[in-house]
C-alpha cells in the first residue's frame, strides 16, 4: 500500500492534509484529512471529512479562548 498527502488548506495556522491510501494495484482505498498543530507539526486528529477537520480547528481554538489565563 502506498500513501499520498496532500496539503488542502491551512486554517488559523494549523494545516490540513488529504490522505489518500492505494493498493499495489494503484486503485485508491481510502481518503482520510489529518489535522497538524500549527508550529509542532504533530497530528491533532483524523477525519473522514474536510469539514469535521475544519470543525475541530475551530472548536479547539473557541475552547482555547474560553480558558481563564492564569495570574
Amino acid at each position: 500500500m502506498r500513501d499520498q498527502r496532500h496539503t488542502e488548506v491551512h486554517v488559523l495556522g494549523y494545516r490540513i492534509e488529504r490522505v489518500r491510501q492505494f493498493d499495489h494495484q494503484g486503485e485508491m482505498v481510502v481518503q482520510w484529512y489529518e489535522v497538524l498543530a500549527p508550529e509542532s507539526a504533530a497530528l491533532i486528529g483524523s477525519f473522514a471529512h474536510r469539514a469535521e477537520a475544519e470543525r475541530e480547528i475551530v472548536s479547539r481554538e473557541l475552547n482555547a479562548l474560553q480558558r481563564p489565563v492564569a495570574a
